[in-house]
């Protein structure tokens, strides 16, 4: 019963995958694309007839869209063993691992994902990390813009005449949040309303920049990652050590 269990579980896992590719993994050619960088995988022959039962097809939309799924995430297939695994299964073969080194496998091979996903993420703070410092040390020399003791960089873009917040202060604003490249990745302005916050509650650049600002100001924001959301980011949309630039208007305070 109990590898009954496992086995059931297995499949519940691979349809889940299968069908969070359909919905996440983008159109075809892309996630091909991605794949054959990423994933490159040796495929046995199979029969040359097209699919035409309904068994047939849905055998071959599991596989292709589990195929796609794997290649998606970067999951490398030795694809003549996973033919026959499938092959003795259905069969009733006794299998060539007994279950125990099968979980091992399995657990082994997670590892080694996580682990490469590690090293990835690694990589790409020291990137990201390199790239905005480079960034922040030119534009420092840009005319309007303040550096100050904390790293925080700001431009006054538009001085308003209205009080200046404290940090205990609620203040609300319209604001637009790009990285370097200019990628938009958040805005009140898309929302169509501005946002209401206490000041003292949200990342240190924000905190610190909104009270050189007049009610009326417009001022951009550089954040350096330890102003914003440092190493570890903001999954899924802000990588490790990204730094971050705000245009943000500061309508009230309450």
């Amino acid at each position: 019963m109990k590898n009954r269990n496992m086995i059931m579980l297995a499949v519940l896992i691979t349809a889940l995958v299968c069908s969070q590719a359909v919905f996440a993994g983008g159109t075809k050619e892309e996630v091909l694309e991605q794949g054959a960088q990423e994933a490159p995988v040796q495929v046995p022959a199979g029969p040359e007839e097209d699919p035409d039962t309904l068994l047939q097809r849905f055998s071959y939309a599991f596989g292709y869209l589990s195929a796609m799924s794997f290649i998606q995430q970067g999951i490398e297939i030795e694809s003549e063993f996973f033919a026959r695994a499938v092959r003795d299964s259905y069969a009733g073969d006794e299998p060539v691992m007994s279950i125990e080194d099968m979980n091992k496998a399995l657990e082994e091979y997670q590892m080694k994902l996580q682990s490469d996903a590690m090293e990835m993420e690694d990589q790409q703070a020291k990137l990201n990390l390199a790239q905005a410092e480079e960034f922040l040390a030119e534009n420092a020399l840009r005319d309007g813009v303040v550096t100050t003791d904390s790293g925080l960089q700001y431009l006054i873009v538009k001085e308003g005449s209205g009080p200046k917040p404290a940090a205990s202060d609620v203040v609300t604003v319209h604001y637009t949040g790009t990285f370097i490249d200019e990628m938009v990745f958040d805005s009140s302005h898309m929302r169509g309303e501005p946002v209401s916050f206490p000041l003292g509650g949200v990342i240190p650049g924000w905190t610190e920049g909104l009270q050189y600002m007049n009610v009326g100001s417009t001022a951009m924001l550089y954040l350096h990652p330890d102003l914003a959301y440092g190493r570890r980011g903001s999954p899924p949309n802000i990588g490790p050590n990204e730094l971050l630039i705000f245009e943000v208007e500061l309508i009230d305070i309450e």
